[in-house]
């Protein structure tokens, strides 16, 4: 097996091609069409960033939904720590003593 000493050369374009696919699959994980939009986003935003460290061992495919894959999971660890409307206020604000 042959090591590649050089960097791949992945493009945008290479990397939109796959934007519908993702979108279906973090919305498969996330279950909200807003949601599988943001995170295909970030999905795309971490892999341009993360382009020069590519080295081609897999394929751009593979690469772009492991990227997605970890997104997701960051947004679903991240709404078990978010604070839900109803743990902010009581639901109710009558006093109980007077009723009022």
């Amino acid at each position: 097996m042959a090591v590649r000493t050089e960097s791949p050369d992945v493009r945008a374009e290479d990397l939109e091609q796959y934007r519908r696919e993702l979108t279906g699959y973090c919305y498969r994980m996330l279950g909200s069409v807003f949601e599988s939009e943001d995170a295909v986003q970030e999905t795309m935003v971490r892999a341009w960033r993360a382009i020069d460290g590519f080295e081609g061992r897999s394929a751009v495919r593979s690469w772009l939904y492991r990227i997605a894959t970890n997104v997701c999971l960051d947004m679903l660890r991240g709404r078990q720590r978010r604070a839900r409307p109803m743990e902010l206020a009581p639901a109710w604000t009558v006093d109980p003593f007077t009723g009022e």
